[in-house]
């Protein structure tokens, strides 16, 4: 498949507890990289490191993405579980409400985007 060498490499990925961001994570792990897994969702993140960790070392940081203290928080922990901090995959995604652009809010915009 992917002939990568990524051994000693540490990666956090957001949103990394499901979905596109956990496949990068197995992924990344295959490849000999570390990874943290940055999810608002605690408990999920945890049990996807758990799944994960037959493939390498694979930590859960509780982090809100929108929240630059909660980003600055989880970069500090990943360094300090990991070692380092090598690869950042932002896959993270803020879905808003549905509306039609002239009926959007304009906060709730500036979040998404």
């Amino acid at each position: 498949m992917n002939n990568i060498d990524l051994s000693g490499g540490m990666a956090a990925i957001t949103g990394g507890a499901q979905g596109i961001g956990l496949a990068i994570a197995e992924r990344l792990l295959r490849s000999g990289a570390s990874v943290a897994l940055w999810d608002r969702d605690a408990a999920l993140a945890n049990e996807a490191a758990g799944k994960l960790g037959e493939f390498g070392k694979a930590v859960a940081v509780a982090t809100d993405v929108t929240d630059p203290a909660s980003v600055e928080a989880a970069r500090d922990r990943t360094i300090e579980a990991l070692g380092g901090l090598d690869i950042l995959v932002c896959n993270a995604g803020i879905a808003g409400p549905s509306a039609t652009v002239w009926e959007y809010d304009l906060d709730a915009w500036r979040e998404v985007v």
